[in-house]
């Protein structure tokens, strides 16, 4: 079968849960069957969902095709690296971008796997780190499922990609909420500047307050910021939004869960 005939199954890997959904490849592709599954355990701990994630794979409804994979932003860790004074190799850069994040994290990301973003020269760029043991549990479990690779990447990169157009392009805030992590960036003519991350604590009206301060605080950090924010819709229904920040909407985003939501954006 050709690649670009082969179906697809994204699936979203998270600390409580997992997503999977399979979209048959055609000349008007569509989006067969889709999943979402809760997975018992603590919330830095990975294990659990690769083990969820390999029982469900077992299914022949799920194999045979092409995987696009959305990592949760609690295993990522993301960082802005100044573009350095000195001519680097790929090598290079991948180092002192390492550097950056571990003056920011910690030696924990020494042994995790770095993505830089495709900065034209001069300007500053993003590096996201994930574990290097959940990118090899995820190879290893898709391929006893013989689903091939297509794409790696974190719930924000996602999130922000799919809501590019609707951000103003200099001086605004986007936030990715979701059950139990906040992730935000924030823009300066078009581009990443400062990221921010936070685990969220099971009460949400505290959590709610939090986000009213952070909007505040934007504003008053300069004239006009604004904040976006990408949420599930039960989290929207306890606060319409207003002066704090602005909730993002797609047409129908009522429907499926945001997990699902998510993973129909892969292919945005």
């Amino acid at each position: 079968m050709s690649p670009l005939w082969r179906d697809e199954v994204a699936i979203l890997v998270a600390p409580h849960k997992i997503a999977l959904a399979r979209r048959i490849r055609g000349v008007k592709p569509l989006v067969g069957s889709a999943t979402e599954l809760s997975v018992p355990g603590q919330f830095g701990d990975f294990r659990p969902t690769l083990s969820r994630l390999a029982e469900v794979l077992a299914e022949p409804i799920w194999q045979e095709a092409s995987a696009r994979i959305v990592v949760a932003d609690p295993w990522a860790r993301y960082g802005i690296v100044p573009w350095p004074n000195l001519r680097l190799d790929t090598a290079g850069r991948i180092s002192h971008a390492r550097y950056v994040l571990a003056e920011n994290y910690g030696d924990v990301v020494n042994e995790w796997n770095v993505a830089l973003e495709d900065a034209p020269p001069g300007r500053s760029y993003v590096a996201c780190a994930m574990p290097a043991q959940l990118r090899e549990g995820l190879e290893e479990i898709l391929a006893g499922a013989r689903l091939k690779l297509q794409s790696l990447q974190p719930q924000l990169i996602v999130a922000f990609n799919a809501w590019r157009q609707r951000l103003p392009p200099d001086d605004a805030w986007f936030v990715s909420l979701d059950d139990g992590s906040l992730a935000a960036v924030h823009l300066s003519q078009g581009a990443w500047d400062r990221v921010h991350m936070t685990r969220l604590s099971q009460d949400w009206s505290i959590e709610l307050e939090r986000l009213r301060t952070f909007g505040r605080l934007s504003r008053t950090s300069g004239d006009g910021v604004r904040m976006l924010v990408d949420a599930p819709a039960w989290m929207r229904a306890m606060h319409k939004g207003g002066e704090d920040f602005e909730w993002l909407r797609a047409e129908g985003d009522d429907g499926p869960s945001h997990e699902l939501a998510l993973l129909q954006r892969v292919y945005a």
